[in-house]
């Protein structure tokens, strides 16, 4: 059995938004990580070797919601 993960389930009002610290996907590995201070980072996590692994792609809004999906 195969199952399909969603994609772009964030909005950019969501993105611009959020103020709650966590993880907020985006579907297909991308996720936008809010800290306690309220800074927004794009991360991607992938697998190497078995391994969880979270690559920084960078600060919202330096980076839109389109290019952090462009670049993940």
């Amino acid at each position: 059995m195969t199952t399909k993960r969603k994609t772009q389930i964030l909005s950019a009002v969501q993105v611009r938004t959020v103020k709650e610290p966590g993880m907020y996907g985006d579907g297909d590995g991308l996720y936008l990580r809010v800290d306690e201070f309220g800074t927004k980072r794009w991360v991607q996590r992938i697998t190497i070797d078995g391994k969880r692994r979270n690559l920084g792609l960078d600060e919202y809004p330096a980076v839109s919601l389109a290019q952090a999906r462009q670049a993940a």
